[in-house]
């Protein structure tokens, strides 16, 4: 007489599912130390804080003119970051003798789902304070060599507000409608400096962010004791 398994269907399909999940945490697991060891790198950080504050895209070449940095190791950091799935080669041209690849982000910055989640928060945090830091430096820079009030019509705005979801849904459109049009504008004026290279030309910094802030209750609890400015109370 065959004799019966010990092990029940819904078991069998418990051992099938273990070693599934098994691989599939593994899985995370290296691509989030695929991600952590591409944006180790401080280059490698800003250049993909450069491609996702906005999105755009950007080759070696571009980047290495505007940071003054040698191109070999510019397209090194670029390769790393595309075989780690941040960016991917979208155009080819040829360019002073050579082939110039462009890249674009495969994913919106700081989007990367479980990989990103498996990184944890420290080092998420300090990947946002990087894209940050840039955009404060751009601002010292300007202060320091007396560019930042050279221009009557310059703009500086901070504020810290209370809003319900409502609020926050409408401000975050404006600011989407805002960046998309500043982004066209933006594509204008490059064609338009590329049909004409004599044409008188400067450069114009900008900083857009909005984002949740902690309360005064918050930061008591933290022991952090400085205040936010609010404009209004509720």
């Amino acid at each position: 007489m065959a004799r019966e398994s010990a092990t029940r269907p819904e078991d069998e399909g418990e051992a099938a599912d273990g070693p599934r999940e098994e691989q599939g945490a593994d899985s995370r697991s290296r691509a989030a130390l695929t991600l952590a060891k591409a944006l180790c790198h401080p280059s490698r950080v800003r250049i993909l804080s450069e491609m996702n504050t906005p999105t755009r895209r950007m080759s070696p070449v571009q980047f290495a003119d505007r940071h003054g940095e040698h191109l070999g190791t510019v397209s090194y950091h670029f390769r790393t970051l595309r075989e780690a799935g941040c960016i991917r080669v979208v155009e080819e041209n040829m360019r002073r003798g050579g082939l110039e690849h462009v890249y674009e982000p495969v994913k919106r910055a700081m989007a990367w789902k479980r990989e990103w989640e498996d990184l944890g928060p420290f080092f998420r945090d300090n990947l946002a304070a990087a894209a940050l830091r840039e955009a404060v430096e751009a601002v010292g820079r300007a202060v320091d060599s007396g560019t930042f009030a050279g221009r009557g019509d310059s703009v500086l705005a901070h504020d810290t507000l209370w809003v319900d979801e409502e609020g926050w849904t409408e401000i975050q459109a404006m600011f989407t409608r805002q960046l998309k049009e500043l982004m066209l504008t933006s594509e204008r004026v490059r064609q338009r400096l590329q049909e004409d290279p004599a044409k008188p030309k400067f450069l114009l910094s900008y900083l857009m962010a909005s984002f949740e802030s902690p309360t005064p209750e918050d930061l008591a609890e933290s022991g952090d004791t400085a205040a936010p400015s609010i404009s209004s109370e509720t």
